[in-house]
């Protein structure tokens, strides 16, 4: 999906990204095995997140091993998956054929659009299975996608839209969690959407697609502070809401990405607008 929601590596203990690794491998695995070696291509650290907290919180059975692929032909890798990988493959192809529909909507690009033709099978299946999630979901896309034509600029409200879906992703079934894990995909997914925007300023720009910030100058390190405090604003809401969850498997590895890895992207992306932003004050002095 998106990748936003990954590991802060450098502040992890060993044993901690072996078991995060072990998890992404794991969807991995599950991927392929669901829908076969194009299914690889679709993981993502976001929904590695969602195999990781569910499988925290609901600890179910687990299969674990090593075994190779063609990422790795030569060393085994250690894996873990259990039915909530099994569920968040499923959301993983699910999330994905909505977005390569959302890439041809907006900028018509013909591979994306071939891609969501060839998964369309699975995903349909895969919305028969879970109906009522699947048209939650297409109801917040569809007030988004409203929101986008009519060209918004409350970045909120259209991140809300965006919420949503996560929300109704992360709700795992119904039960006493239910709504802790709502509001943690609610607030989460706000906080992707802004980072998203953030990141595709420039080439949104440049493209004439929607962006709620384009009013806002990228190279600006005021719009930067603001920025970075409207993420704090969305992301500060679901660290909570995660602290209520009574977690103990795993919960460093889940801090670490909730308090820390969420900001590598929009860190990296500063970083690039500043240097381009130096780049061109070097190039008009000479």
């Amino acid at each position: 999906m998106y990748g936003y929601v990954q590991i802060c590596k450098p502040e992890l203990k060993f044993r901690e990204f072996d078991v995060y690794r072990a998890h992404y491998c794991g969807l991995c695995r599950t991927l392929r095995n669901q829908f076969g070696t194009m299914g690889q291509f679709f993981l993502s650290y976001d929904l590695t997140f969602l195999t990781l907290l569910l499988d925290s919180l609901y600890e179910p059975d687990a299969e674990s091993g090593q075994a190779r692929c063609i990422a790795h032909p030569f060393q085994k890798q250690q894996f873990i998956r259990s039915e909530v990988t099994a569920y968040a493959a499923d959301m993983c192809l699910l999330l994905t054929a909505y977005k390569l529909d959302d890439d041809w909507k907006d900028e018509k690009k013909h591979l994306r659009h071939l891609l969501g033709k060839l998964i369309a099978g699975k995903t349909g299946r895969i919305r028969e299975r879970y109906l009522e999630k699947a048209e939650c979901i297409e109801e917040a896309l569809s007030a988004l996608a409203k929101l986008e034509a009519e060209g918004c600029e409350n970045p909120e409200q259209a991140a809300s839209c965006f919420g949503r879906m996560l929300a109704e992703v992360l709700a795992y079934k119904e039960d006493v969690w239910e709504e802790t894990l709502r509001e943690i995909g609610f607030h989460l997914g706000r906080f992707i959407y802004l980072a998203d925007a953030f990141d595709d300023l420039s080439k949104d720009r440049k493209k004439g697609c929607y962006n709620p910030f384009l009013s806002q100058n990228e190279h600006d390190p005021a719009f930067h502070e603001a920025c970075e405090q409207l993420l704090r604003l969305m992301i500060a809401p679901a660290a909570s809401a995660f602290e209520y969850l009574p977690i103990i498997k795993n919960a460093e590895i889940l801090r670490n990405i909730l308090y820390a890895g969420v900001w590598t992207a929009f860190r990296r992306r500063c970083s690039q607008y500043l240097s381009e932003t130096a780049g061109d004050s070097q190039g008009g002095n000479t």
